[in-house]
């Protein structure tokens, strides 16, 4: 269960903590297979080879074969097998082996060999040792991920191109030697034992003593940065032209050690490094974290991403999430970094980034593509990346959210501690979190999980009846009806008063489709609103979303008009990026579109000048954009150079659906950031200077239908 992971962040960075268990286990009793991986791997980079012995340890059933996954590109030398004499996975010296012919299989998603075990070896602990040699290469491209590739410049080899042989769905315990050219550093998860240099070569034996669910090894000519913090060992593997950031991660990943050390418990690792990736990842392994080099150098990285990553040192890469059951540890590490911080610089910040959440749940899921967050453990889901990322992440933190309002904060973070002490190295399931929190807060959690995590869906609430405010012993009563739908949610729903005097919060409790609630007020009532802040996970109401590309983009019908006027080399970059967004809409020429297709989601490519569908929307533009031949102004600004614009606005034709602009009067400018685009969905409006997002923002919705003014 690889999952690109996966933070809210911008331009190339796909946060993860990396899970390779298989993501289609259906078995409810799923328990891993714990496996011993004793590797001892050359890598010649120039030549793109790799040569490698994997001394593999593990108890075996009474089949009369076992499956290894593994790249059949890769070429195998031998394959003994013999038993384990000693209690230690992988490390011992394996005794009495006898060469076996292993059946090479090649079927989907089946891809590896099959080992005849010997009748006297069945039921038994044995050794495997599986000798391979073979070229892994693929041209390094900055913008896609390859499984893996060994080129002079970057050794990269994930789990994904099986580059050793594993049993599906197992947990190692893994020993690396890497021998390398002299220049080259290598990094894994685990200890660095031993490094040593011996002629034109460079060894590196990294060893972990804990299980993990796969081994990435990396290898490039870093520079190194070393300290020690506590007994925590920090490093940075970063290329030359990166060291000046050295310093600056790794004082933040100090300040976030402290910080998670005394919300969550002590750091489970003896190690964490920061290393530098040359393809646009972010990925959280046991100890450290491989972070792409076109966004190392972005400040958010280190402020918020960085810190993401540590958090999963505690969740999913020490306490695991069961394949089984479903992902919690996307929702609780968004919550515990990504949320936390913003709550860290005040409630104004938390409130908006709670109702981000709200608002990309309602753009990008429906009824056909909803699903609970137990037990999903993949699969297609409409609009997938986004639309997953909206339960898995989004869904899930405003979960743990709301158990934290209902438990209070030291129940939650003393349960988050003791499950943390509990389940180390273990699967662990969204039921293990509801015995920890019944048993920490005294509570009866069972409605609870039921409603968020078993099923799908949200409630919407819509607020009625506001009656008049009436005065009785000098004070002011209202009376209003809170309405949701069925299947009616148990729910603890934030009301706010404010009344000439102040501002008076309190919580409405209703378990039944419709309440009949009071309130009284010291002073005349000014306004009436319901959960203002976003802190209940609910189905946002039409009115309360603003338009936006995520609006958009998660529409069912979205339409993206490139333009038929302008220069060869403006349409040129117009088409490219009508290509990029093609996986999310039909794309139509301005001459071929319909009346019926103006009442769609619509992306238009262009401005007046160059796309005719300006031409049936009159007054489209908001009064605060100025076009110029040169550029354009926005809101009192000027925009020259290299600069673009993405604008949201209501279509005119049908206000529940956005109208999106694309522009710029530069073709370079369109190039430069037309693959960006859909991650700044959030947002209304987004300027870009050299493909650079400068500025940007969220129009404020005039309309609430849960919030009555008096």
């Amino acid at each position: 269960m690889l999952c690109p992971v996966v933070l809210f962040l911008l331009c190339l960075f796909t946060p993860s903590v990396a899970v390779p268990l298989d993501s289609n286990v259906g078995a409810q009793n799923f328990e891993p297979l714990l496996v011993g991986h004793n590797l001892q791997v050359e890598l010649d980079p120039p030549a793109h080879n790799v040569k490698a012995r994997d001394i593999i340890s593990l108890e075996v059933g009474e089949e009369e074969t076992v499956f290894l996954s593994f790249n059949t590109t890769l070429q195998i030398h031998s394959v003994k097998i013999g038993p384990q004499l000693t209690g230690q996975l992988g490390i011992g010296v394996p005794a009495s082996l006898s060469e076996v012919s292993p059946v090479r299989v090649a079927s989907g998603d089946r891809d590896g060999i099959e080992v005849s075990i010997p009748p006297a070896l069945r039921g038994k602990k044995i050794f495997l040792v599986v000798s391979y040699s073979g070229l892994l290469y693929e041209p390094l491209d900055p913008f896609n991920e390859p499984p893996a590739t060994i080129t002079p410049e970057f050794v990269y080899l994930s789990p994904n191109a099986h580059w050793y042989p594993d049993p599906p769905n197992s947990m190692g315990v893994f020993r690396v030697m890497a021998t390398v050219p002299k220049g080259y550093e290598v990094v894994t998860h685990g200890s660095l034992v031993e490094r040593k240099e011996e002629g034109s070569t460079a060894s590196f034996l990294w060893e972990a003593d804990y299980p993990a669910e796969s081994c990435y090894l990396i290898a490039a000519p870093y520079k190194v940065t070393h300290c020690r913090h506590g007994e925590i060992d920090l490093y940075t593997y970063f290329f030359p032209e990166e060291q000046g950031l050295s310093e600056s991660y790794l004082e933040a990943a100090k300040g976030y050690l402290d910080m998670y050390q005394r919300l969550l418990g002590p750091y489970p690792f003896s190690k964490f490094a920061v290393v530098e990736n040359l393809f646009p990842t972010g990925y959280g392994m046991p100890s450290y974290t491989l972070i792409g080099r076109q966004v190392l150098k972005m400040p958010f990285i280190v402020h918020i991403s960085l810190g993401h990553e540590i958090a999963h040192s505690w969740w999913g890469n020490c306490v695991i999430p069961h394949p089984a059951h479903g992902n919690w540890c996307e929702g609780l590490t968004s919550y515990l970094a990504d949320y936390y911080y913003n709550e860290l610089i005040g409630p104004g910040p938390a409130a908006e980034y709670r109702k981000d959440l709200l608002r990309s749940y309602a753009s990008y899921i429906n009824e056909e593509n909803d699903f609970a967050l137990e037990g999903f453990t993949g699969g297609s889901v409409g609009r997938a990346e986004k639309a997953i990322r909206s339960i898995l992440y989004g869904k899930a933190a405003m979960v743990f959210h709301m158990l934290r309002n209902t438990v209070g904060d030291e129940h939650f973070f003393q349960a988050l501690r003791e499950l943390y002490a509990d389940k180390k190295w273990e699967l662990t399931t969204w039921e293990d979190f509801r015995l920890v929190f019944e048993g920490q807060s005294g509570q009866a959690l069972d409605w609870f999980f039921k409603q968020w995590v078993y099923q799908k869906g949200a409630p919407s609430l819509g607020l009625e009846g506001v009656s008049p405010p009436k005065t009785k012993d000098g004070a002011f009563q209202i009376e209003f009806h809170l309405r949701q739908a069925d299947p009616p949610y148990r729910l603890r729903v934030p009301v706010v008063l404010t009344h000439d005097g102040g501002v008076q919060p309190s919580i409405m409790e209703m378990d039944s489709r419709v309440g009949t609630f009071s309130l009284e007020s010291p002073s005349r009532p000014v306004s009436l609103a319901i959960d203002p802040d976003s802190n209940l996970f609910r189905r946002l109401h039409p009115l309360e979303l603003p338009p936006t590309l995520d609006k958009a983009l998660g529409g069912e019908d979205l339409l993206i008009v490139r333009p038929s006027g302008g220069s060869a080399k403006l349409l040129e970059g117009y088409e490219m990026a009508a290509h990029l967004l093609m996986p999310h809409g039909e794309v139509k020429a301005d001459k071929e579109v319909s009346e019926s297709d103006l009442a769609r989601e619509l992306l238009i490519l262009g401005g007046p000048e160059n796309n005719l569908l300006f031409g049936r929307f009159p007054n489209l533009l908001p009064k605060g954009l100025l076009l110029a031949e040169e550029g354009f102004a926005f809101r009192d600004k000027k925009y020259e150079s290299g600069a673009s614009i993405l604008l949201s606005l209501h279509n005119p034709f049908h206000r529940e659906k956005t109208v999106c602009i694309f522009l710029s009067q530069e073709p370079e400018a369109i190039r430069s950031t037309a693959r960006k685009l859909i991650h700044y969905g959030k947002y209304s409006y987004v300027i870009f200077v050299d493909g650079n997002s400068v500025d940007k923002g969220t129009f404020t919705e005039e309309i609430n239908p849960l919030v009555h003014y008096f």
